[in-house]
């Protein structure tokens, strides 16, 4: 598997449990979906099908409006909010930018 793959495998491994954990009811699709990039990595498919539906995918995450872009755990609590909305926005960024140097 290509290495590229492989980090998107790791991040959004890495980022599903923390939404499925703050889920609010407003980001089941885009939890969905992720778990559909997890289905292609596992596919028999080629890496380039595999980095072509993946990239289709990552564009729907992340509208200019919305999405997982948009996404924020509010606690009241400041020091707790940043704890847990650092981590989702890191691996946000990395997801994006993983798809996104191909």
């Amino acid at each position: 598997m290509d290495s590229n793959i492989q980090a998107i495998e790791m991040t959004v491994k890495d980022l599903l449990p923390i939404l499925k954990r703050y889920d609010n009811g407003q980001i089941t699709y885009q939890i969905g979906q992720l778990e559909e990039i997890l289905t292609i990595v596992k596919s028999h498919d080629s890496n380039e099908l595999k980095k072509r539906e993946i990239s289709l995918i990552v564009e729907n995450l992340y509208p200019s409006r919305g999405g997982l872009t948009d996404f924020h755990v509010w606690k009241e609590d400041t020091k707790e909010r940043i704890r847990i909305n650092k981590p989702i926005s890191e691996l946000n960024d990395r997801l994006w930018n993983l798809v996104k140097i191909e």
